[in-house]
């Protein structure tokens, strides 16, 4: 059964299907072949292997005998102890996913669970002034820059964390930053590459910093510790720590809202859609693959601007 302790989802095990674990490993190894990124590669891994094997194991169920029935079951337990619809849906996206892989690969029946519809949330943003107010609560140049950076290009926090020296480029009076999808070196989606512009002014900040704020260590990133590791040498920012250092900066600039890297890249998309910048250019600057995304992330965003721009026009008509 599934069990609810501390908050946290817990699984019961039981002996191992050989079959599934075998199915699984060939569908991790598919996904990462297909450019998934390793976190993304990671999370349907954590799914699999901790929900549905969990599940399968304690009922008995081979992969040619999974039906919709089970799935469902599967789901009911899932909010029976205790999960919000937001994470069993997450769950059984990532599950219907595999069991489409299953059903193209492995000539499985094709089976679907129920993925609970969820309400779109209208998500914050962050105004340009209130941006200013959390980088001037930070103190080290290199927090202010990667609270720039943040707000400027839209990068995912991976994509920070992974940012070199070298990926400053300059190309005749255009400025840009490289980022490199580095799978699990750099946390970025996938292996492509893209250049995110950037302004003059940032591209000098962060080109001095890179030569003489930055201390001297043996990694290239741009971004290190402050102080030396236990290794004797300044190492690379982890994720965590920069989420911290950014929730900690909105709190300390006064801000009400929750403050963490992704808001930033949101307000950016959100920024850009209000000033009518083309969804294509939108997608390319925040490193999607498809305009999918921007259709359901952000479409629902700008409602207001809809409105405004609907009752111009019905008071010009009058």
């Amino acid at each position: 059964m599934i069990k609810k302790r501390a908050g946290e989802l817990q699984v019961v095990r039981g002996g191992r299907p050989t079959e599934w674990e075998r199915i699984i490993s060939d569908f991790e190894a598919s996904a990462q072949a297909s450019g998934l990124s390793f976190r993304t590669v990671e999370h349907y891994s954590d799914v699999l292997r901790r929900v549905l094997l969990g599940y399968c194991t304690r009922n008995a169920i081979e992969p040619q005998a999974l039906t919709k029935r089970d799935l469902e079951r599967l789901s009911a337990e899932l909010f029976e102890a205790g999960r919000s619809r937001q994470s069993v849906k997450t769950y059984m996206s990532a599950i219907n996913r595999f069991l489409k892989w299953c059903a193209e690969e492995e000539g499985l029946a094709s089976v679907r669970g129920p993925e609970p519809k969820v309400e779109r949330r209208i998500l914050d943003v962050l105004t340009r002034e209130e941006i200013s107010l959390i980088e001037e609560a930070a103190v080290t140049d290199r927090d202010k820059l990667i609270v720039r950076v943040l707000a400027d290009t839209g990068i995912r926090v991976g994509e920070l964390r992974g940012l070199r020296t070298a990926d400053l480029m300059a190309d005749g009076r255009e400025r840009y930053l490289r980022i490199v999808g580095r799978n699990q070196g750099g946390g970025a989606k996938g292996d492509s590459s893209r250049l995110v512009p950037i302004t003059p002014g940032l591209y000098m900040r962060l080109d001095r910093y890179a030569r003489r704020g930055r201390p001297e260590c043996n990694t290239d990133r741009l971004f290190v510790t402050l102080e030396r590791r236990p290794s004797g040498d300044y190492e690379p920012l982890a994720e965590r720590s920069i989420q911290g250092m950014v929730e900690m900066l909105g709190r300390k600039a006064g801000l009400r809202k929750k403050v963490h890297p992704h808001l930033f890249r949101h307000s950016l998309a959100t920024n850009l859609l209000r000033k009518h910048v083309n969804p294509v250019q939108v997608r390319d600057i925040l490193g999607h693959t498809s305009l999918a995304m921007i259709d359901r992330v952000y479409s629902h965003l700008v409602a207001s601007d809809a409105h405004q721009a609907l009752m111009e026009a019905l008071r010009a008509d009058e």
